[in-house]
């Protein structure tokens, strides 16, 4: 199964994607801002991000910039439930699927499947990218810092 980054502010709404992905056998790893995602990023091999879009910090826009700028073919997933504005924006900036909040489990289930086909199963990775990943990280940090 896929390794998960649930970026997600809201611990309630991280508790729920969790169970929903946990159930369905996936490795989930948990960040509640997109600072703290880059972090796990860039020393974890994910298969698939699913971040919501609000957050403080990084928000979600900034979070899936950083990620095309370290990784162009990252699956992510974007989630909100306040603004379908930002989830429109989230699909310009090349996410794989948008979710709105409440999130069905099925279509969640459905989206991270999508996601993730096509791809290398994340211990693959080399480690020249993940040298390359924690260069770039270094630069995003200073910028959000």
């Amino acid at each position: 199964m896929a390794r998960i980054l649930i970026v997600e502010d809201e611990q309630a709404d991280r508790i729920i994607l969790a169970s929903i992905l946990e159930g369905a056998g996936h490795e989930v790893y948990f960040a509640s801002d997109g600072r703290h995602a880059l972090k796990i990023y860039t020393k974890t091999s994910i298969d698939v991000v699913v971040t919501d879009l609000q957050m403080p910090y990084v928000d979600g826009l900034e979070l899936i910039e950083a990620l095309r700028a370290l990784a162009p073919d990252e699956p992510i997933i974007a989630v909100s439930g306040k603004e379908p504005a930002l989830l429109a924006a989230a699909k310009k900036q090349g996410v794989q699927a948008t979710l709105s909040k409440p999130v069905e489990p099925r279509q969640l289930l459905e989206a991270v499947a999508a996601a993730a086909q096509g791809r290398p199963v994340a211990a693959t990775r080399t480690v020249m990218m993940r040298h390359k990943m924690d260069q770039r990280l270094k630069i995003l940090e200073r910028l959000a810092g």
